[in-house]
Parts: C-alpha cells; sequence; structure tokens
C-alpha cells in the first residue's frame, strides 16, 4: 500500500497534479506557518488534491486520490510488508518477519512479529490481517458496492485460494495452484494491511463495505483513533489542512521525528509557490513550469526524483468512445498515434529535460531489474510514416483531416486536468504533431475531480476518447507484470483494454518455474506490451520537489520503488 510519496503516487493510478506529495498552503482557516521549528513539519498537497479517503481498504473510484490513512498519507496503517530500494522484501521493517513457501510454491505460511500493537496497546495479530483479506475479498467480487482498487494484482481474487489463522502471529496463504513466488509475494501479500478490529463492525461484507464508504471521508470519526503507524490523525478542516500526531507507541525502529505534521491543501501552483516564498512550509511539491523560479528560493533546494512507473495517454477503446467510437481497438492507428508522440520535444518543452521516455510499461529509469535492455522503440517520431499508415488502411485527407471510406472524421478529443502548466503544454504538442498526420484533436481540459469521474466510471464512456496526464506507479504491484492494468478483469482498466494473447502472456508471469523461465516469460509479456500499445507512451517527468534547507531525509530516504520518503524518516538537522 502506498504511502507518503516524495511525492508522487498512484495508488493505482495517479494523476501529475494527485500524485503524492505536497501542494500549498496558507488557505483560511490553516494552522500557523511553522518556519524552522524542529517539533512541527509543514507538507503541502498537491494542488487541487485534498486528502480525501482514509479507510485502509481502497475502492477503485479512489485509485488516483490522494488517501489519508496510509495509502499515500503518513502512515497509519502499515502493510504487511516494506518493499526496500532493490524490490527485495526488508523484513526489518515489516509487519511480517518472514515468510515460508511450501507444497511446490502453493503455500505461504507468513510469521508476524509480535513487537507490533495498535496505537490503543494491543497486538497486531494475524486475525487482523485476515479481517482485511475478507475486505479485499468482498470488495473484488462481480458488482461489489465498493469495488477494489488493486483487483487482477497479485492474483487477487481469483488465484487465492485461503486465508487461514493458524495462531496470533501465523497466517497461512494458499493458491490455487503453483505460482512464482517473486510475483505473489510482492503483488498479493504485500496488498495486506492489518486492520484494526474496530473496523470489523458487520458480519454482512455488503453492509460493512457501505459503512466504510460512509465513514471514507470522515478523518473524525473515532475509528479513526486506532492504528500501528508513526503517526494518526489528530486534526482537519476539510480541503484546508490535516494534521497528524506523533504515535508515542509506535514499534517500529525509527520513532517520529516530529511531534506533529500538517499536511495543508491549495487550489493552484502559483498559490503553493507564493507559500514557499513566505517560508510557510517545509516540503512542497514544484510544477515544471515553476522550476527555474524554484532554484532561486530563499531558504531552500529542490530535489528530482525518478518514479518507478511511467505515465501515459488513456484510450477509450469501447465502442461508444466520443467523437471514435471503437476506432482506438486498431492496433494500427495506435500505432500512428504513438509515431505522432514527440517524446524529446515534450521533454524539453513541458519538462526542462527531467523526464524519461517511455517504451512500454516497465520504465528505463530508474534503473531497474526487470527492464529488458534488448528493447527497442517499434514506433519512433514519425507523423510522416504514421500519416502513410492510415492512407494504407483506406483512409484520405479531406480538408486536412483524414477520412475514412463511411466518411468518418479521425477527430476526437484530448482530456487532461487543469492546474498543471506542463501537462496542458504536452497536450499542445501532441495536438501539432498529431495534426501533421491529418488527426483533428479537440482540447478538452477540466478538474482533476471531473476527468477522474469521467474516465473512472463506465457510464460516462461516451464523454471521452483519450485522457493524457495521469501516471501508473508500481505499488503495490512490485512485480510489474501487469495484472492490474492490462486484462479484462483488472482494477485500472478504465479504457477497456482487452487481448487475450495481452492476458495469457500476463497470466503467465504468475507461473513458478526455473529464474530463466520467469525472466523469459516476463520478457515475453512487456515485448508485447511495447508492441500492442495498450496505452500511448508519453514521457515520465521526474518528481520535482521544494525542501527547506535543514530538513533532513528527502532525498537520502527516497525509495524509487514504492516512490516515497517515509514520513518518519525525515528530520530536522539539529533537531534534539
Amino acid at each position: 500500500m502506498k504511502r507518503l510519496a516524495m511525492p508522487g503516487r498512484r495508488a493505482a493510478w495517479g494523476a501529475a497534479a494527485a500524485a503524492l506529495l505536497l501542494g500549498a498552503s496558507a488557505c483560511g482557516g490553516a494552522p500557523a506557518a511553522v518556519g524552522h521549528t524542529p517539533t512541527v513539519l509543514t507538507i503541502a498537497l498537491n494542488p487541487q488534491s485534498p486528502l480525501n479517503w482514509w479507510p485502509p481498504l481502497v475502492p477503485s473510484s479512489n485509485c488516483g486520490t490522494i488517501s489519508g490513512g496510509g495509502i499515500s498519507g503518513p502512515d497509519m496503517y502499515l502493510s504487511l510488508l516494506w518493499i526496500s530500494r532493490t524490490d527485495t522484501i526488508e523484513y526489518s521493517r515489516s509487519i511480517a518477519s518472514g515468510i515460508t513457501v511450501t507444497n511446490h510454491d502453493q503455500t505461504y505460511t507468513i510469521h508476524m512479529n509480535p513487537k507490533w500493537h495498535w496505537s490503543n496497546g494491543s497486538p497486531v495479530t494475524a486475525a487482523n490481517v485476515a479481517y482485511d483479506w475478507k475486505l479485499i475479498k468482498a470488495s473484488s467480487a462481480p458488482n461489489s458496492v465498493l469495488p477494489y482498487c488493486f483487483g487482477g494484482e497479485g492474483g487477487v481474487p481469483a488465484d487465492w485460494k485461503s486465508v487461514t489463522v493458524q495462531g496470533p502471529h501465523t497466517l497461512v496463504v494458499t493458491t490455487t495452484a503453483p505460482v512464482n513466488p517473486v510475483w505473489f509475494e510482492h503483488n498479493g501479500l504485500s496488498q495486506l494491511v492489518p486492520v484494526p478490529p474496530v473496523w470489523n463492525r458487520y458480519a454482512n461484507m455488503t453492509q460493512e463495505l457501505h459503512w466504510i464508504a460512509r465513514v471514507s471521508n470522515q478523518p473524525s470519526n473515532p475509528v479513526y483513533r486506532v492504528y500501528d503507524g508513526p503517526y494518526g490523525i489528530s486534526q482537519s478542516v476539510h480541503d484546508s489542512y490535516w494534521t497528524f500526531a506523533a504515535n508515542p507507541h509506535y514499534d517500529g525502529a525509527h520513532p517520529p521525528q516530529f511531534k506533529k505534521v500538517t499536511y495543508l491543501y491549495e487550489g493552484s501552483s502559483a498559490s503553493t509557490f507564493a507559500a514557499l516564498h513566505r517560508g510557510a512550509v517545509d516540503i512542497a511539491p514544484m510544477s515544471f513550469s515553476l522550476y527555474a523560479s524554484a532554484t532561486h528560493l530563499r531558504g531552500y533546494h529542490v530535489i528530482s526524483q525518478r518514479l518507478f512507473g511511467y505515465f501515459f495517454a488513456l484510450l477509450n477503446l469501447r465502442p461508444n468512445a466520443a467523437s471514435v467510437g471503437g476506432l482506438f481497438s486498431h492496433l494500427y492507428i495506435r500505432q500512428a498515434l504513438q509515431m505522432g508522440i514527440n517524446q524529446q520535444a515534450i521533454i524539453q518543452a513541458a519538462y526542462h529535460g527531467l523526464a524519461s521516455p517511455s517504451l512500454g510499461p516497465v520504465p528505463v529509469h530508474p534503473h531497474n531489474v526487470f527492464f529488458d535492455s534488448k528493447l527497442t522503440n517499434p514506433y519512433p517520431y514519425n507523423p510522416s510514416r504514421g500519416l502513410a499508415l492510415l492512407e494504407h488502411h483506406g483512409w484520405h485527407l479531406q480538408h486536412g483531416v483524414l477520412v475514412n471510406a463511411q466518411g468518418q472524421r479521425l477527430a476526437f478529443p484530448l482530456l487532461y486536468q487543469t492546474g498543471s502548466t506542463s501537462v496542458a503544454n504536452e497536450a499542445q504538442l501532441m495536438k501539432q504533431a498529431w495534426g501533421q498526420e491529418g488527426i483533428d484533436v479537440t482540447l478538452d481540459p477540466q478538474s482533476i475531480t471531473s476527468v477522474s469521474n469521467l474516465i473512472g466510471n463506465p457510464s460516462e464512456s461516451a464523454h471521452w476518447a483519450m485522457q493524457v496526464g495521469f501516471k501508473w506507479s508500481y505499488e503495490p504491484d512490485y512485480y510489474p507484470s501487469g495484472g492490474g492494468l492490462f486484462t479484462p478483469t483488472a482494477g485500472f482498466n478504465p479504457g477497456g483494454y482487452a487481448n487475450a494473447q495481452m492476458t495469457r502472456l500476463i497470466r503467465a508471469t504468475y507461473a513458478a518455474g526455473t529464474p530463466q523461465q520467469v525472466a523469459a516469460r516476463f520478457n515475453a509479456y512487456q515485448q508485447y506490451a511495447v508492441q500492442q500499445l495498450p496505452v500511448l507512451w508519453v514521457p515520465t517527468p521526474d518528481i520535482m520537489t521544494v525542501v527547506k534547507n535543514g530538513v533532513t531525509g528527502a532525498k537520502s530516504q527516497y525509495n524509487a520503488i514504492v516512490g516515497e520518503t517515509p514520513v518518519n524518516r525525515i528530520g530536522f538537522a539539529g533537531a534534539p
């Protein structure tokens, strides 16, 4: 599960504007600026991105939003497994102390460290983890009242046979067939989060999910007073600020270094910059449009971090997509569109050169063992070639726009969120390049809430065709095999992508086998995804963060695999 990102997050999908960390502050009603006090850390949230989901269970409707309860907030609820910077399980920081794999890679016995306790003093137990699975299973069911965010990832729920408690600190998970242990532990078991007993409210799971939805944006509800992470919510004003107090009973090896952490809401990047200019925040996200100015901020420094994920242009492949119907389901059209994306121009013009070109679903940067170094780009920028491909398939120019034999124009709206100059610049560059191919694009900027509602609701499919500006970062699918992305039952598949061969290749990455077999299956999936374009690949910008001088850990403690710096690892130079 996602915690504090520095800045940046999905959890399953995320927006450039909604990727966590940090937007800014001095709104009415917010606490006074703390300056250099070593007892309070003030963090700005991304513009227009309030903390708006608190339960430890995340539904698909909130995959791309910032969660306050620990999914991408200050660790109220800790996940069972902590993934290290080298993409291994770091048991010294996990709730689990180890996993024993038996029965031909089909039985996973999880041993929990008994040192962990809830903030009220009661122990964190295997039963608390088993209840999380009960929630996930119910949330993943067809027609769930609260569909699960990470369905399809880690075999959830189809590949899980049983979850049983075998003692206060022992949990046994069995799969329906032998599986690749690295995949299952990284993508499946990593989703488990011990849930405080206070959440175990109803025997009927539909009733339970309805109740979770009701209290989802009520951080003052008493249910949130029990947690196991380093911080717990203590005060909040909706769309203004949220203050967390250090957990005095936190059992982790690295206790909170600040007594309080305050997250501040702001409506624009300009307001964020103004708050920084006043010294009102300690850490804040920085839009690329203000990058040059940020480097000259007095008393601050700018850091950049890579994202273990990718940005993309999402395609609506459903037959009723706005303006295009089912045209995007044709591979040759997706190929022509990809040839019209000038990634290098976007990197320079929109991101000051601080971005990486994307080739497929596995990022080139940061360096990782999953990217296939033998891959080459099959669709480099070449609008002339793209136009020729479309003409080869029967399209012809008419008044500068391509038309097919049925008289349908190749024209569509390009949806993107307001509030980000870099995303607006990117959309404009894509529109211009596609114009060279005879593709007529209308820019459609909307608020991030509207964008999320449109693409996240299948009933709104007729009102959009393509969207740009969101990202996918790999948590909890740390083994980036695409299960939550490119299968018909994936938790994040708002464009309705379905390809039987893609599904087979993804499922093959789950299977047990020798290291050589596992690597070959993963590369086969990766190569197919690069060729098939389930989404269009666009540059992945670095994560830009402005940090007040004296604040420590923001860069050194950053974990690129999970895309975060744990807030309890942030300190202050000279603090007692």
